[in-house]
C-alpha cells in the first residue's frame, strides 16, 4: 500500500508539473503572439518631394498614433495607408510603403500614413489582429475631418492585418467612402493555424491554450478577427480587393471568401511571389489600379 501511495504521489506530481509546464509554455507563446515587433526607418522620409508633417493622433482608448501627413494641392481627396503585422508606415511592402505613399501623393492625393498601435512610433499595445487596431483608423478619419476633409473624399488602403483593421473600421464608421484591401485574410485563426508550427516551434496541442492566454493578455479573443463576417456591414460603399494568386502566407482563397461575402467588390488578382508584394512586382500597374479606383469612388 505504501508503494502504491508513493507511486500515486509521484504520478500526481508528474502530472502537475506537466500541466504547469504546458501552461507556462502557452503563456510565453501567448505573450509572444500578442506582442508586436517594432520596425521603423526614419530615413524613408527622404522619398517624399516635400517633407511630411509629423503628426500624433489620440484614439478613443487613449493610444497615441504616430503618422505622416502629406498634403496635395491637386485635389481634395485623401487616402489613409495602413500597414500590416510587425511592420510600419516605412517598412511595409518590403520597405517600399513610403515610396508607394509618395507616388500616390504625386498622383494628386493627400496621404496620411499611420503606424498602428504597438508598431513603429505609436503607443505600446497588444496585438488583436484588427479588433482594436480599427480604432487607430477611425481616429485618423476623425483627424482628417477636423482638417476639413469631406468624408466622401476619404479612402483607406490596408495591407494584410491592416486590411482586417480597415474592414473593421469601415464597418464601424460610415465616414470612410472607399477601401482597398491588399493581401487580407478572411479569418485570422486559420492563418495562425497554418503557420503555427513554423512560427512558434511548438506542436498544435499548444495552440488552444495560447489563444486562451492571448485573450487574458488583451481582453479580446484573437480568433474573433473575422473580416469576412464584417465586410457586409460596409453596405454599398466601394471596395477593391487585391490578392496574389500564389500568396504563400495568406492563400488566395481568403480573397475569394471576402469577394463572395461582398459580391459587388472589385477584384484584382496578381502573381506576386511574396506576401504582400503586389506593388513591388508591378509598381506602375499597382499605382494605376489603386489611383483609378479612388478617383472613381471618392466624389
Amino acid at each position: 500500500m505504501k508503494i502504491q501511495k508513493v507511486m500515486t504521489i509521484i504520478g500526481s506530481s508528474i502530472l502537475s508539473l506537466g500541466i504547469a509546464a504546458y501552461l507556462g509554455i502557452s503563456a510565453i507563446a501567448g505573450d509572444k503572439l500578442s506582442t508586436p515587433k517594432r520596425t521603423f526607418d526614419p530615413q524613408k522620409v527622404s522619398v517624399f518631394e516635400s517633407k511630411p508633417e509629423e503628426i500624433s493622433i489620440l484614439t478613443s482608448d487613449h493610444k497615441k498614433i504616430a503618422g505622416w501627413y502629406i498634403n496635395s494641392q491637386k485635389s481634395d481627396k485623401v487616402i489613409i495607408l495602413v500597414h500590416g503585422l510587425h511592420s510600419s508606415r516605412t517598412l511595409e511592402f518590403a520597405g517600399k510603403f513610403s515610396e508607394f505613399g509618395a507616388e500616390m501623393n504625386r498622383q494628386g492625393f493627400s496621404i496620411l500614413m499611420i503606424d498602428l498601435r504597438g508598431h513603429g512610433q505609436s503607443s505600446d499595445a497588444r496585438l488583436t489582429f484588427g479588433i482594436t487596431e480599427r480604432k487607430d483608423i477611425i481616429a485618423a478619419v476623425n483627424w482628417l475631418k477636423q482638417k476639413g476633409f469631406n468624408p466622401q473624399k476619404i479612402g483607406v488602403l490596408g495591407v494584410s492585418m491592416g486590411s482586417a483593421s480597415v474592414v473593421g473600421a469601415a464597418a464601424d464608421n460610415p465616414d470612410i467612402a472607399a477601401i482597398v484591401t491588399d493581401s487580407g485574410y478572411a479569418e485570422v485563426y486559420p492563418i495562425i493555424q497554418k503557420h503555427w508550427k513554423s512560427a512558434s516551434g511548438l506542436p498544435e496541442i499548444f495552440l488552444p491554450s495560447t489563444m486562451m492566454f492571448g485573450y487574458l493578455f488583451t481582453g479580446y479573443d484573437p480568433t474573433s478577427s473575422k473580416p469576412v463576417k464584417e465586410i457586409g456591414r460596409i453596405s454599398t460603399r466601394p471596395i477593391l480587393i487585391i490578392h496574389s494568386a500564389i500568396d504563400p502566407y495568406i492563400p488566395v482563397e481568403n480573397a475569394y471568401k471576402l469577394k463572395a461575402a461582398y459580391p459587388q467588390a472589385e477584384y484584382w488578382e496578381t502573381n506576386a511571389k511574396k506576401h504582400p508584394e503586389s506593388f513591388n512586382t508591378k509598381p506602375q500597374v499597382y499605382v494605376a489600379k489603386v489611383s483609378d479606383f479612388f478617383n472613381r469612388n471618392l466624389k
